[in-house]
């Protein structure tokens, strides 16, 4: 199989945040972690406990949404993050020209090849908008935007990663 394909901002973001979710038990609580502290926040704001005087007082709006101002600049501060990831990785920039076959996947670039094994990959993962390959020992991942790929290829690439790693 080849596809061709270039990983802007968007997409790397993208992978970047299924990445977090998908990679370990720890990293998905990175992910859910802030969504689930601004429901428990509100939710305890909310509920009659003797914190709140059972709901006896006005509800302190400033304490119970307070939260939201918190949770907003949390994911700013991560999509940054993922920005300045992505101005690091040049190589992602680059048009790629994968090849992709029983032996492992091949990418080409303006920089050069780097010809790679399926024993270089842990497993992988795909939503709606990218397939990831889990690099082995590190961090790192190898996105795959699907917006390059017709819906024909992107059967063919999903049976074919099935075939070779377990799915995250």
């Amino acid at each position: 199989m080849h596809i061709k394909f270039r990983v802007g901002l968007n997409e790397w973001e993208d992978a970047a945040l299924l990445e977090l979710r998908r990679r370990t038990k720890t990293s998905a609580l990175e992910y859910f972690g802030p969504h689930a502290v601004a429901i428990i926040w509100i939710a305890a704001s909310l509920i009659p406990n003797p914190a709140n005087d059972y709901l006896n007082d006005p509800i302190d709006l400033l304490l119970t949404l307070g939260v939201i101002p918190i949770f907003m600049g949390y994911l700013m501060l991560r999509k940054k993050r993922f920005q300045k990831d992505y101005q690091k990785i040049r190589n992602a920039h680059l048009l790629q020209n994968v090849d992709i076959d029983g032996e492992g996947l091949r990418v080409v670039t303006t920089d050069g090849a780097l010809p790679t094994t399926w024993k270089d990959y842990t497993k992988f993962a795909e939503d709606g908008k990218v397939f990831i390959l889990f690099k082995r020992g590190v961090h790192g991942f190898m996105p795959i935007p699907k917006s390059y790929l017709t819906m024909l290829q992107v059967d063919e690439l999903r049976s074919l990663l099935q075939a070779r790693l377990p799915q995250g």
